[in-house]
């Protein structure tokens, strides 16, 4: 999913990554992949018909998909703001000599050039301390407008705003005929994305400083896996990027034929997620090391959390491409389309299990399909409200550490624990041999009896530990 571009850590951060994969990723994909081409049904209509007991674990995911998808459209909303901005003349992240821009704005004199002409003029030529880019500036303070705290709201940012409303237009129009409608939409939204990240990876690798992102990047520091952080960040990466515990998965093999080869599935979506998270990772450290190596600071003082890692190093590395605005229109436009197809999955979980759980309702007053995505698409608009606010950027970072990091992962344990230990891993080992003639092998049952529910409840021993310690201690 999108959001696994926010939380990419350097070094270190590659050995729990692959640890929770192969433990807890691979194995909970498989499992609801497993699940929802059985039962035929959404979230909550698996745990409700398996382990009806743990039927809150189902609801809660919905419920957790969404706030997701309230807060994955102001992303949409920032693509789209971004995108509309790259059709001018001059990109407005490129200088220093805009109306926003402060006298910490610096950008390295030789990457001024004559083409800027009076525009120059108005930068700083000396270095200032501390010196922030362009990009970052026009984040903060065009895009944004931030505000000082989560406490001062502020006004209503109108153009992200609209972009949010045309964002939510996309996604009804996409969904209205259920998956059969997302689904086409997914084969064009899908594709760009991954065209343009192999060209973006090729032209970051000749910027000045690369070699300290690699470095940065490839190279593990173990005593930080000691820090609970990188851990949490792991399993968040992984999650997020897959898409398990948030409904989507088991909703959309739902779709699936009966006897469709889950073992396949799963090794594709494992393989080009995996492969796709690091090569963006690569891009991302490449253009920080070169941020670093121009402002003569150090890498922990330029990576960025949330989407301030997309929306203020990747424009300033398109900044540096020949033809600027033509690839900052093309990059833009796929972020939009990777931003759109998690929305896709993240509203189609929560219009399933509506029409899962209330048909009677659903068909009484609601009458069609049509209608009951437009009512979601409405009242998720008016909840991402606050989120566009100049205040909204810290709403965003709560919600997203709340759910994306901390809550999602509850969900994930007691979904385990409801298959795996109370509907019982032999069992739906079983149903498994029924659909595609195969069982699944002795890695994937030890994994969802032992491994995974053990290593998710490890890592919040730690982490309450930790925080614990440091609060009272």
């Amino acid at each position: 999913m999108f959001s696994s571009i926010f939380c990419l850590i350097p070094g270190v951060f590659l050995v729990p990554y692959f640890i929770i994969l192969f433990l807890c990723g691979i194995p909970i994909l498989y499992m609801e992949l497993a699940v929802g081409q059985f039962t035929r049904r959404g979230p909550i209509g698996v745990l409700s018909k398996l382990c009806p007991f743990f039927k809150g674990a189902g609801i809660s995911s919905v419920i957790i998909s969404f706030f997701m998808s309230t807060y994955y459209n102001v992303l949409i909303a920032y693509s789209l703001y971004y995108f509309s901005t790259s059709f001018r003349s001059q990109l407005p992240w490129q200088h220093c000599g805009n109306r926003w821009n402060t006298q910490h704005c610096w950008v390295p004199p030789t990457l001024t050039g004559e083409d800027l002409g009076a525009v120059s003029l108005l930068q700083n030529l000396s270095k200032p301390v501390p010196s922030k880019t362009p990009s970052e500036e026009f984040y903060n303070h065009k895009v944004l407008q931030i505000s000082s705290g989560i406490d001062q709201m502020g006004d209503f940012r109108w153009e992200l705003v609209a972009c949010s409303f045309v964002s939510w237009i996309l996604v009804y129009f996409a969904l209205w005929k259920s998956v059969r409608s997302s689904g086409r939409v997914l084969y064009f939204t899908a594709t760009i994305p991954f065209l343009l990240i192999f060209v973006f990876l090729c032209f970051s690798l000749t910027l000045d400083g690369s070699e300290i992102g690699l470095r940065y990047f490839f190279l593990p520091n173990f005593e930080l896996l000691s820090d609970h952080k990188v851990w949490v960040n792991a399993g968040a990466q992984i999650f997020n990027s897959i898409g398990i515990a948030y409904g989507a998965v088991i909703t959309f093999s739902s779709y699936n034929k009966y006897n469709n080869q889950i073992i396949v599935d799963t090794m594709v979506v494992s393989i080009i997620n995996t492969i796709t998270s690091v090569l963006i990772g690569v891009f991302i450290f490449i253009t920080i090391g070169n941020i670093t190596y121009e402002h003569e600071t150090s890498i922990e003082n330029v990576i960025l959390d949330g989407p301030g890692l997309i929306f203020v190093v990747y424009p300033q590395a398109l900044a540096k491409l020949p033809f600027p605005n033509f690839w900052a229109v093309l990059f833009f436009f796929s972020l939009l389309c990777l931003a759109l197809n998690s929305q896709f999955a993240l509203v189609e979980v929560v219009v399933t299990s509506i029409q899962d759980g209330f048909p009677r309702w659903i068909k009484r007053y609601l009458v069609c399909h049509e209608i009951v995505v437009l009512v979601v698409c409405i009242v998720s608009f008016f909840f991402g409200l606050p989120y566009v606010t100049q205040g909204g950027i810290y709403f965003f970072q709560l919600i997203d550490h709340y759910t994306a990091s901390t809550a999602v992962m509850y969900v994930a344990f007691f979904e385990v624990v409801a298959v795996a230990w109370i509907y019982g891993s032999d069992k739906l080992a079983r149903n498994v041999h029924h659909m595609t003639g195969k069982f699944p092998s002795l890695y994937f049952r030890f994994c969802w009896s032992i491994a995974a529910p053990l290593l998710i409840l490890v890592r919040y021993w730690l982490q309450f530990s930790i925080t614990f310690i440091r609060r009272f201690v």
